[in-house]
């Protein structure tokens, strides 16, 4: 198989960073990456504590491939999208998590709901409001009533990272700090607008994922997507909407599926937006736009009859914690935001490291190990913050802003 199209984003920090000798050896790493999942009965009761429960079970496996436990009421009924009147424990065995009466062996712990820590250790309590998160060192207590979803999912994300950054990395903040979050202040709408959503990696998905779990008249009528790029088994390593039988699909045709179940009305676009020849006028009023070209992200202004949100994450084994986004119009414009030529296009791709050298010594491949070297770093939990911060903006009326910076390492 083709490493290129099957890599793990998330593994590829440990070949970037020289702490490996092969993919293999990366890949082994991560498989000593456990984390256990402690959640308490009446989670389904408020749908943002729900959405991070959820949002813990999709994207956890992805990272800790040694695997990702749960203890909690495994019976209790979900309520959000594609997991309504299933029980939690059917869920999570979907996720590929597993599932444990008691928690008698010690691992880094997430617990969502009432509860604190009977072992020294990483033990990290979520409390989701309605207007962001609280991270809480060996103690969680019960979420308030008002927890919205993408509250839920940001925090689920942001827990995520703690962990990682506690058992990869060894940070020692990690975990030893109360975190708390807010979003940005903005003048709430209620209904969603027809959206148009360009492009559905790892970001675009956390998006609509988050979009989704809200339910409701929360969610768009239609929503129209666009992404020219089909789902490889990498895709899995990072995103939330779609599974291994996908691999293969056009990546509009799985995501179009996942919200038709609901009830969305989708346009399918499987296609590149070109913004060179002009401008383009969106027939949805809102344009989320979650792809990493600069190109693009330049002539954003050129896109005329909607309002414009676009997000993206860094790159580089000090930036893929890094969430920067912009609402246009605003009061810069695009192409001043992103001045000047892409620096990725004149790079020259570093496969120096180790684990590169190997993979070229054994395939003989320097296109295709340069190739490999060249993908950016992604997790599924820094995209599910990202995606949860845009689909709060989405429902956004007037804002006092037009551009934030978030790094989810020092929230």
């Amino acid at each position: 198989m083709n490493l290129a199209e099957s890599l793990n984003r998330t593994v590829k920090l440990a070949m970037d960073e020289g702490r490996v000798q092969s993919y293999q050896e990366a890949i082994e790493l991560f498989r000593s990456f456990r984390i256990r999942l402690l959640v308490a009965p009446g989670f389904s009761s408020i749908p943002g504590v729900e959405a991070a429960v959820l949002t813990l079970l999709r994207a956890g496996p992805k990272t800790f491939l040694g695997g990702v436990e749960l203890v909690g009421p495994f019976d209790e009924r979900c309520t959000l999208a594609w997991f309504a009147n299933k029980s939690l424990g059917d869920v999570a065995t979907e996720c590929g998590v597993s599932v444990s009466q008691d928690a008698e062996v010690y691992l880094p712990t997430i617990c969502v709901g009432p509860g604190a820590a009977a072992t020294d250790g990483f033990w990290l309590g979520l409390v989701v409001e309605a207007d962001g998160f609280m991270l809480t060192p060996n103690v969680s207590s019960m979420s308030p009533d008002d927890g919205s979803v993408e509250a839920g999912v940001a925090g689920a994300g942001a827990a995520l990272n703690q962990a990682f950054q506690h058992i990869y990395r060894k940070a020692p903040q990690a975990g030893q700090r109360e975190v708390t979050f807010h979003f940005p202040m903005t003048d709430r709408q209620g209904a969603q607008r027809d959206q148009w959503v360009v492009g559905l990696g790892h970001l675009g998905q956390a998006y609509l994922w988050t979009m989704m779990l809200k339910g409701g008249e929360a969610r768009p009528a239609l929503v129209r997507l666009t992404d020219d790029d089909k789902v490889s088994t990498s895709s899995l390593s990072t995103c939330l909407l779609i599974d291994a039988a996908d691999v293969g699909s056009k990546k509009v045709n799985a995501v179009a599926t996942r919200l038709m179940r609901l009830g969305v009305k989708v346009k399918r676009d499987p296609a590149r937006v070109n913004l060179d020849a002009g401008s383009v006028t969106s027939a949805q009023p809102l344009c989320v736009v979650a792809v990493d070209n600069l190109a693009l992200r330049k002539s954003l202004d050129r896109i005329d009859g909607a309002v414009v949100l676009e997000a993206g994450v860094g790159d580089g084994v000090d930036g893929f914690t890094r969430v920067q986004a912009h609402v246009f119009p605003g009061r810069r414009l695009a192409r001043d935001i992103w001045a000047g030529e892409d620096p990725k296009a004149s790079r020259t791709v570093d496969i120096s490291r180790p684990a590169y050298r190997s993979l070229l010594e054994e395939s003989g491949d320097e296109c295709g190990t340069t190739l490999v070297a060249g993908r950016s770093i992604a997790t599924p939990f820094v995209g599910a913050f990202a995606g949860a911060l845009l689909a709060r903006l989405s429902v956004a009326g007037e804002l006092e802003q037009h551009a934030w910076n978030f790094d989810v390492n020092s929230l």
